[in-house]
């Protein structure tokens, strides 16, 4: 199923409500990871475009890694905050999911 993401904060910091930032469509999956640097398995949501005929591709913002719900409603959309990692720094991220009627 299809959605939207849009960023609640850009490197680490919260994006004001009159510039939410641009949201992007695709699809998102979650999965695990095993991080050498940190000696453990991590969660990690994706969100991958869509082209034509189905086919996807690497979605235009970075993974959220260690990703945790924050707000849920079936008929608006859900809240998950994590951190992203840009040049090898950690930044606090939230994302907010959209789901779109097809």
């Amino acid at each position: 199923m299809l959605c939207t993401v849009t960023r609640t904060h850009y490197l680490g910091e919260r994006r004001h409500d009159r510039d939410p930032g641009p949201s992007v469509t695709g699809i998102v999956r979650m999965y695990s990871i095993l991080r050498e640097d940190m000696k453990r398995y991590i969660r990690v949501m994706t969100l991958d475009g869509v082209q034509k005929f189905g086919a996807t591709e690497k979605g235009a913002i970075p993974d959220l890694l260690q990703p945790e719900l924050l707000t849920f409603s079936s008929d608006r959309g859900m809240m998950v905050c994590g951190f992203e990692e840009i040049d090898g720094r950690r930044y606090y991220q939230g994302w907010w999911m959209q789901w779109i009627q097809q």
